[in-house]
């Protein structure tokens, strides 16, 4: 016997009201709609331990090391797991290659760059490695030189909103020298580049105007360009971590280029996205001797591992002689 089942005109009634209100919905939303990065994407929150990142990786030289960089003052990697305690930052550490092991493998593989370069490259070589062994999506790579900002969390979070968080290969957060593709940095340079007459003239109130406007701008990020003084603190993607990993090597015999200029090649090549934030959030900490670049409020200022204040210092080195 064949059944039928009776529906009620209320069912039908409850029915059509649904549908007719989820088109309402639906048409009627005309603000586009941000979707949060997935949980394997590039980038996730800016405010978890791990600034957004799926790791954060800094280098570090033992005290001993006779390589001949900067990197071997002793003291970075407390300060950087210091700064890390404070701004709740998880932080994997990565010995860097010493110059003894640097002279090594120059010779084994025929590297054409000198040996503290090739130290530098190869560590973070190895750093690629681990990121696609492990199947790490993105990740930030630092030396332990550096100091930040104390509101990092935020100001990568404001920078990171929209596409970019989801669109980027390789991500700059501590350029040392101005791009000409950052926003209002060519209108800053032409101004401050004007020779200073007089500290009472107009001219002098507008230069004065024109660095608080760039300083305390909000901080976003800008397809770079020409990008410069970089391999202190970048960020990369798993897929540019492969391509990294099984390019550097050969690029290595090859020519002599250091780190910096590599990482400034692929962006200005356009093969990958490449983008930089602006200001520079994290900045190289090298000596007080040598002066430093600015940071609005430096995180080892405030707990008394830096005795100078960067805040009165240019943003830029290539900025510092117009910068008075």
């Amino acid at each position: 016997m064949e059944s039928h089942t009776h529906y009620s005109p209320k069912v039908f009634l409850f029915g059509a009201v649904a549908i007719v209100g989820l088109l309402f919905v639906l048409s009627g939303a005309r603000q586009p709609l941000y979707l949060q990065p997935a949980s394997t994407g590039a980038y996730m929150d800016a405010l978890n331990s791990t600034l957004g990142f799926h790791r954060v990786y800094a280098t570090y030289n033992d005290s001993n090391d006779s390589l001949g960089s900067t990197n071997r003052t002793t003291g970075h990697r407390e300060n950087l797991e210091a700064i890390a305690q404070l701004l709740g930052v998880n932080i994997s550490f990565v010995k860097a290659t010493t110059s003894e092991q640097a002279a090594v493998i120059q010779r084994q593989h025929g590297f054409l760059a000198n040996v503290p370069k090739v130290a530098e490259l190869d560590s973070h070589r190895r750093i690629y490695a681990d990121m696609v062994a492990n199947n790490v999506h993105s990740a930030l790579i630092l030396s332990s030189q550096v100091d930040v900002e104390i509101d990092l969390k935020t100001r990568l979070a404001n920078a990171m909103g929209g596409a970019i968080a989801r669109e980027y290969d390789i991500l700059f957060l501590g350029q040392i020298y101005s791009d000409i593709s950052e926003t209002g940095a060519r209108g800053v340079s032409a101004v401050l580049k004007q020779p200073l007459v007089s500290a009472d003239s107009s001219f002098a109130q507008q230069r004065a105007w024109t660095k608080k406007e760039f300083l305390n701008r909000k901080t976003q990020a800008f397809r770079s360009m020409y990008p410069s003084g970089i391999s202190h603190a970048y960020a990369i993607t798993g897929r540019m971590a492969r391509r990294l990993n099984r390019r550097l090597e050969r690029r290595m015999t090859s020519d002599s280029s250091d780190l910096n200029y590599i990482l400034a090649d692929v962006a200005m090549a356009g093969i990958e996205l490449a983008y930089s934030i602006s200001p520079p959030p994290i900045a190289l900490h090298s000596s007080e001797q040598l002066g430093g670049q600015y940071l609005s409020r430096s995180t080892l200022y405030a707990i008394s591992l830096r005795t100078e204040d960067p805040s009165h210092y240019a943003p830029y080195n290539d900025w510092v002689d117009m910068w008075k």
